[in-house]
């Protein structure tokens, strides 16, 4: 189940239980889990228990999730790293400078390269970001997560074959990670190679459907020419995401089928929400042409 794959980055302690309602208790809190309600979550892990009172892993979790929702508690990482320990109070005391100088300070540790490099990357600081992860690559080269970094790096610097290449590196530890199968999609559809870029968003999909990866397949679909099916796509997503991208190639593909009022209306709400993009005004206006022609 895609979701106690997820639940098992969090909580590595889970393992699948072999009762088949008890699995599915296990699902429904996994999910509660993930968005948080941890509460919600104990209610179904204490029916697990009520059918399998010594399920040891069920117990642990429920000790895990109180220690999570327990405000007192810290974590193993900054109870046993004095940087991190220190790093951690400078941040509760919102000085991001002594924070980051902390960090800074011990060169050698992997986690304060690795917190340094997602700090930098966050916060678009490519160069930095790129020069922490590989410190930190160094320092813990099977610590995959890493590799997952340095792949979004290189993708926000337009190195779309590195990304790609580092994140072949990254499913070798991760081999069904949805993230890596999307982010290859839409380094290769940069590529324009769009075949690649479908069966990535393929993969995708089948592990975890989310609505960022149907707007990557529909770009997809825009891109391969199959406007008619591209277009059902960006129509369905419209109904949950209203931005200037949706309307955008809602207005491309009618354009594409040659539906020129549809397509008139589609980018004109994409001007509305957005004006970064300078290419719709010369399209919308190279379409207006063509419909008053007609």
């Amino acid at each position: 189940m895609k979701k106690l794959l997820l639940l098992s980055l969090i909580f590595p302690c889970i393992a699948v239980s072999a009762n088949e309602i008890t699995e599915d208790y296990l699902d429904i809190a996994t999910n509660y889990c993930i968005y948080g309600k941890y509460s919600d979550a104990n209610v179904y892990l204490d029916r697990i228990l009520q059918i399998e009172p010594n399920n040891s892993d069920v117990k642990e979790l429920k000790n895990t999730i109180s220690r999570v929702t327990n405000s007192n508690t810290k974590s193993y990482l900054s109870a046993s790293d004095k940087t991190i320990q220190q790093a951690v109070s400078y941040k509760k005391q919102g000085n991001l400078q002594k924070q980051l100088s902390t960090l800074s300070s011990d060169s050698d540790s992997f986690w304060s390269c690795y917190f340094l490099a997602e700090y930098y990357r966050k916060n678009n600081d490519l160069k930095n970001a790129m020069n922490y992860y590989q410190k930190a690559s160094k320092l813990k080269p099977n610590y995959s997560q890493t590799y997952l970094g340095i792949a979004q790096v290189q993708f926000l610097n337009s190195d779309y074959t590195g990304a790609v290449q580092t994140l072949n590196k990254y499913q070798t530890y991760n081999k069904e990670s949805d993230i890596a199968y999307a982010l290859k999609a839409e380094a290769y559809l940069n590529m324009n190679s769009i075949s690649d870029a479908e069966s990535n968003i393929k993969r995708a999909l089948e592990i975890e459907e989310n609505i960022t990866y149907l707007l990557l397949e529909a770009k997809i679909l825009y891109h391969k020419g199959s406007y008619d099916e591209a277009r059902d796509k960006f129509n369905l997503l419209s109904r949950n995401i209203q931005t200037s991208e949706v309307y955008k190639y809602m207005g491309l593909c009618d354009y594409a089928l040659n539906n020129y009022a549809s397509a008139l209306l589609n980018l004109d709400k994409a001007i509305i929400l957005s004006d970064d993009d300078k290419t719709l005004n010369s399209t919308y206006n190279e379409i207006k042409t063509k419909l008053d022609n007609q």
